[in-house]
């Protein structure tokens, strides 16, 4: 198995440390988004993968929205994670000269006069101006064809990350780097010097050193139609144009039935939650269904195994992991080489 140096040209003559040597289990966003983090801090990494189905990233719509839930909360460290977002995403747009990471319009339909209020009482909320974009009447949506009872918003500072192409740009350069390997992690690597990280995303359940975390994986759909509206559109439920004519809707939550794929039960769901949108000329083309690594607590886990130190968990992201993986991964990787303490709703010493 090799081990690249970093492929930045300003660092051509860098010779990297070959005690930190990192393997990382998985190619989904975390996987790739921290490999990426350390070889850009100078690490060799290499990178396994598998491609088994039903994984999240394979279904991804990339949606980065910071104002989440009826309440229209801000998660906490929304900021910080835009920051490191915009930084991380910019970088390899430049080097590896393609787009992936764009700001998108997006409307936020309110559900009741209450949302209403909680927008206009938020909107003078220094936390939130920044957030929180022009309040548009009924008649507004009326023009555009949907369904507002309640008018709406501009939530500012929305993205899209095109997750599938990053991921397929992000292999590519891998293994021009001699750093991939398509392969299923064997327990005799325990042996090897490497520091193992696990980003396994929802099969993480099945991990001997890791599935005693209270992981609670879910399974989602996503439809893809013919666009009708040119722009993101949101009430709890989504429409996404999508840049080749398409657009997404979804989506769905099942805890239990995680691999049996797309039902017609999660199609009509779909339907249902998204008729403000008024879709009857839009054809279904595509049914996806793929599987969230989330946790009981909704927060990720990160960290070394108690007993076996060098194997380590970077997983459990869930629904935000466009959001914030880059944040994560930013603070993984100082762990894992400067040995700074991981930020405690993600530590996994939590559960100790």
């Amino acid at each position: 198995m090799c081990f690249p140096h970093d492929y930045s040209q300003e660092d051509l003559f860098y010779k990297p440390n070959p005690m930190s040597k990192f393997l990382i289990v998985g190619h989904g966003l975390a996987g790739a988004v921290l490999a990426h983090t350390l070889i850009k801090k100078k690490q060799d990494v290499s990178v396994m993968d598998t491609n088994l189905g039903h994984s999240a990233s394979s279904v991804s719509v990339g949606l980065v929205n910071p104002l989440i839930g009826p309440k229209l909360n801000l998660p906490k460290k929304m900021i910080e994670c835009l920051q490191i977002n915009q930084k991380f995403f910019t970088h390899y747009e430049k080097n590896w000269d393609q787009n992936f990471y764009t700001k998108i319009r997006f409307n936020r339909i309110f559900t009741s006069e209450k949302q209403q209020a909680i927008w206009e009482k938020k909107s003078s909320h220094p936390l939130y101006q920044s957030f929180i974009g022009e309040l548009l009447r009924v008649s507004h949506y009326r023009k555009m064809e949907v369904d507002a009872e309640f008018g709406g918003g501009l939530t500012l500072q929305t993205y899209q990350l095109q997750v599938g192409k990053f991921l397929q740009a992000s292999k590519e350069k891998l293994e021009e780097l001699k750093a991939w390997e398509t392969n299923k992690f064997k327990e005799d690597s325990l042996k090897s010097k490497f520091k193992i990280i696990f980003c396994e995303g929802f099969r993480v359940v099945e991990n001997p050193w890791f599935k005693y975390l209270p992981f609670e994986p879910a399974r989602g759909e996503v439809l893809k139609v013919t666009e009708d509206q040119s722009e993101a559109i949101s009430n709890g439920s989504w429409y996404l144009p999508q840049k080749n004519g398409d657009a997404c809707m979804g989506s769905t939550w099942d805890h239990k039935n995680l691999t049996i794929g797309p039902t017609n039960k999660g199609k009509e769901e779909i339907i249902k939650n998204c008729k403000f949108l008024k879709l009857k000329n839009n054809q279904i083309s595509c049914h996806l269904s793929g599987v969230r690594s989330g946790t009981k607590d909704r927060n990720p886990i990160l960290g070394a195994h108690s007993k076996h130190k060098n194997l380590f968990l970077f997983n459990g992201f869930g629904s935000r992991g466009t959001t914030n993986i880059p944040y994560y991964a930013e603070k993984m990787s100082e762990f894992l080489m400067e040995e700074k303490s991981l930020p405690n709703e993600a530590n996994l010493l939590r559960f100790s």
